[in-house]
């Protein structure tokens, strides 16, 4: 389970898109939470302890207490709305959830080793920045790591051949590519990699 921090909410009243805007404009993030054993309920967080909470190697898929009135709910970010002009949060959903209970969510590939295609004159390519995963709220991962050692130039790890995290299972339809390592253009490749270099 993640070391579990606290952020702090306060109940509002729900409003209009108007009522958010002064919302925003006082310095608060709107935000509502909500799940299977929570009723609904509109709330006002921080945005700089909202970044700070949301800031760590978990990202958004961090598991964190939400307190409200004193009572606090373990919860996660299930949706969020970003203004990409100011670059900053402008509302947020609250999923409350329990340690035992199954999500399905994205997480982060990462890769370890040094890669013989690397050595070789390749460049190594992640093609699926992260991959969907379905697990227990108290296993998520903060990434999927791979051992990219023994991949050549012009090889490919697919989804299937990567090794889920304890306590997760892949989720796909077809399967894909998630790292590669290519050729840098002009670039000359030495041993066994150059047949397939050549072929890229």
């Amino acid at each position: 389970m993640q070391e579990l921090t606290s952020l702090t909410a306060a109940p509002r009243a729900a409003g209009t898109k108007g009522h958010a805007r002064r919302l925003r404009a006082s310095g608060m993030l709107p935000g509502v939470m909500y799940g299977k054993n929570a009723e609904p309920t509109a709330v006002a967080v921080n945005p700089k302890e909202t970044a700070a909470v949301l800031s760590t190697e978990y990202g958004f898929n961090k598991v964190f207490n939400l307190d409200v009135d004193g009572a606090s709910t373990l919860v996660m970010v299930k949706d969020y709305q970003f203004d990409p002009i100011r670059r900053e949060l402008t509302h947020l959903d609250f999923y409350a959830v329990d340690p035992e209970q199954f999500v399905t969510l994205r997480v982060p590939v990462s890769t370890t080793g040094a890669s013989v295609g690397v050595k070789a004159g390749g460049r190594l390519q992640i093609v699926s920045r992260d991959v969907k995963l379905t697990c227990r709220v108290k296993d998520i991962p903060s990434t999927v790591p791979h051992d990219v050692t023994a991949v050549h130039v012009g090889e490919s790890v697919y989804v299937d051949e990567m090794v889920a995290p304890e306590g997760c299972e892949f989720v796909f339809k077809n399967r894909y590519p998630v790292i590669r390592v290519a050729r840098k253009r002009g670039a000359k490749v030495r041993g066994g990699d150059e047949a397939a270099a050549v072929a890229e």
